[in-house]
């Protein structure tokens, strides 16, 4: 007799058992940005979820991490996925705010003053120390990104509590109106397989005015930024998610690209250059001895309309390459 066959016996002979496989627990993260190319001034959704065994949970968090061209750290956010209770999260952080060099909250700034970020992190677990790495995502009124880094990394003991001051020069050139800061604690870095310990913070202060004010970011799931229409960034960007659910850490990962659509001579700005150059080979297609295929804007093998149009609407934007 086999072992399979055995395996179906009771002891008795004069029954057969039941074999009940028990499946592993598959924890996934989902991924998806709403384009795959994107122009200069556009804005990108990015959309994350966790699934168990294929089904979305309402309760998780996942580390958000975009690493721009150059490899430099460009948003870094915490995203629920649902309605979340307030949960027995190991590291929390417990105050978030802007002050001015001597501690005092402020809530107003010019440009070219420094605003300081005031923020707690707390290792509430009575136990054991965790490794912590604390995020901070700057993000103007007009929803393109200012700032994105993480002022600390350690380790922090059993029931210790950090203070840290970090200071943010406002350049000449910052969007004036609400500028909002998005803090995080993680294990480590979003790109690096890292998992956020607790709900993000956030807090809002204001360069010049108190107005424009950003749109709303989505309530779960998804992340909403605008890229800057002047000098803006061309090139690959890479989008981390991690989350720990269940005692599982899962990982994804994607690829965008940020290109400048109108800029055909490929000098970095949308000008009259450009407009000269596409209008010089209006009508052409793919082949012809005037063919430009920079001036097809839409890579569809003929300039028309839509590549001047396209131009037209990108005209002024600024980029590097």
């Amino acid at each position: 007799m086999t072992y399979a066959a055995l395996c179906l016996l009771l002891l008795s002979g004069t029954e057969i058992a039941r074999l009940v496989v028990i499946a592993e627990t598959v924890v996934q993260v989902g991924l998806v940005t709403d384009k795959q190319v994107y122009d200069v001034g556009n804005t990108v959704q990015i959309s994350t979820n966790v699934m168990v065994d294929g089904t979305p949970v309402t309760d998780a968090l996942v580390a958000v991490e975009v690493v721009s061209p150059y490899n430099n750290s460009y948003l870094v956010r915490t995203v629920k996925t649902g309605e979340i209770p307030n949960g027995n999260w190991k590291v929390q952080i417990l105050d978030l705010h802007t002050c001015d060099f001597q501690g005092h909250p402020k809530m107003s700034f010019n440009t070219g003053e420094v605003t300081y970020i005031f923020v707690v992190v707390k290792n509430v677990d009575t136990l054991l120390a965790h490794h912590v790495k604390m995020a901070l995502y700057v993000q103007f009124s007009d929803d393109t990104p200012f700032a994105a880094f993480y002022p600390f990394e350690m380790n922090v003991e059993a029931g210790q509590r950090v203070n840290n001051t970090v200071s943010l020069p406002i350049p000449a050139s910052a969007v004036i109106g609400e500028t909002q800061v998005f803090a995080s604690v993680f294990s480590d870095s979003p790109a690096k397989g890292g998992a956020a310990y607790s709900p993000e913070r956030t807090v809002s202060f204001y360069i010049n005015s108190t107005t424009p004010t950003p749109t709303p970011q989505p309530q779960y799931s998804n992340i909403t930024y605008r890229i800057p229409s002047n000098d803006a960034k061309l090139g690959n960007y890479t989008v981390f998610a991690a989350s720990f659910y269940q005692n599982t850490l899962a990982t994804r990962q994607l690829t965008f690209q940020v290109v400048l659509l109108g800029d055909v001579v490929k000098d970095g700005v949308v000008d009259m250059r450009d407009v000269q150059a596409v209008l010089a080979v209006f009508g052409s297609k793919a082949g012809d001895a005037n063919w430009n295929p920079n001036a097809d804007v839409f890579k569809d093998g003929k300039i028309n309309m839509r590549d001047v149009a396209t131009v037209c609407n990108d005209y002024g934007k600024t980029a590097k390459y």
